[in-house]
């Protein structure tokens, strides 16, 4: 791509390579690829790439603990997603917001976030955005020792990842179901 001066290609290939370093484990050439990928998006007018670039950048930094950076980077991108009028970004940088709020301890704001992710992902039918959305408010409810609001959510997950044969996704609702018989001293189930 590079040779043959196709730009948005290119860009795209080097937040593919960014994703790659970042599953092994090496946010030093996350971070490198992804930036590179967000100068060429940027000079060439991409902003629905840019967000995305953004996003990436937000999620190493995620990873390595700098909570500030990463929610400076995951706003920069909703920012733009808004801009745009693009409901999906905007849901997944919503949710990247609230799963930092959660990190935190600022289960409200979470909540609030998780809420609007929600609400989108339900507006656009993007059925994994939603299964997401409640599978984190559950998280936020049994964090706050509400166990049969956990539940309840949780099933709603269960339910949603059955629909779409999203079999990961099914494994962690069981999980958490476990999770849930077993603070209720339901060992059986």
């Amino acid at each position: 791509e590079r040779e043959i001066g196709y730009l948005q290609g290119e860009a795209e290939t080097l937040d593919n390579l960014g994703i790659i370093a970042k599953m092994r484990g090496d946010p030093d050439e996350a971070e490198r690829l992804h930036t590179e990928s967000l100068i060429i998006k940027r000079e060439i007018g991409n902003r629905q790439g840019e967000a995305y670039s953004l996003g990436n950048l937000g999620n190493v930094a995620k990873d390595r603990g700098n909570l500030d950076e990463a929610a400076r980077l995951f706003e920069e991108s909703l920012t733009i997603s808004r801009e745009i009028g693009d409901r999906h970004s905007q849901s997944i940088g919503l949710s990247c917001l609230g799963l930092i709020a959660q990190t935190r301890g600022d289960l409200e704001e979470a909540e609030r976030l998780h809420n609007e992710s929600l609400a989108i992902s339900r507006e656009i039918g993007h059925r994994p955005g939603e299964a997401s959305s409640l599978g984190n408010l559950g998280g936020i409810a049994r964090t706050r020792g509400d166990i049969d609001e956990a539940e309840r959510l949780y099933r709603m997950v269960l339910a949603i990842f059955k629909e779409i044969g999203h079999r990961p996704g099914e494994a962690t609702s069981l999980n958490n179901l476990g999770i849930i018989a077993e603070t209720r001293g339901d060992l059986d189930e």
